[in-house]
């Protein structure tokens, strides 16, 4: 009997990203230093007995992310999609100076995806039916956004706590009349 892996499962999803990883799950298993039967054990979706721990599926998201496997990540958005939840990536903003033209390149950036989402739903729902094929064109559209409007708060924040440190020093500068 071959079983059938799916993309909404994540014991698949993990199994499927480590079978995706150059040099399938053996080289996998000899950078996680671990012996490969006991890997495909532990992600083997039939095995229920040696299950793989959070840490070791953390582990393998992260090496098959950083070898550049698609839905590298794929078993976290399962697990969040069961919990009711979604993954949204953090922002690489530093915690530098974050000047009004980067916030407002963000902030253009968001409105033209939502542009482009609110364009594709439209066009899609003119005829009065959706269909599957036209979600999925609209859907990662809607999906680019979420990390986004993420990104452009997380730059704002930046900016708050900056220039309320700036504000308070010139404050404290201020002499007493």
């Amino acid at each position: 009997m071959t079983y059938k892996y799916g993309d909404t499962d994540q014991h698949d999803c993990l199994y499927n990203a480590a079978r995706a990883y150059p040099g399938g799950i053996p080289a996998l298993a000899h950078r996680m230093e671990m012996n490969p039967k006991l890997l495909y054990k532990k992600l083997s979706p039939m095995e229920r007995a040696n299950n793989s721990s959070f840490e070791d599926a953390a582990v393998v998201m992260e090496l098959c992310n950083s070898a550049g496997v698609p839905d590298a990540l794929s078993a976290l958005h399962a697990m969040a999609y069961r919990l009711g939840l979604v993954c949204i990536p953090i922002p690489d903003a530093d915690g530098g100076d974050i000047s009004e033209e980067e916030i407002q390149r963000v902030v253009f950036r968001a409105m033209s995806q939502f542009g482009a989402a609110v364009s594709a739903s439209t066009d899609a729902l003119i005829d009065g039916h959706l269909s599957e094929s036209e979600m999925q064109e609209i859907e990662p559209k809607i999906r680019a956004l979420l990390p986004t409007i993420h990104d452009w708060l997380h730059r704002l924040r930046i900016r708050a706590k900056a220039d309320s440190g700036k504000l308070l020093k010139r404050i404290m500068r201020k002499e007493p009349a």
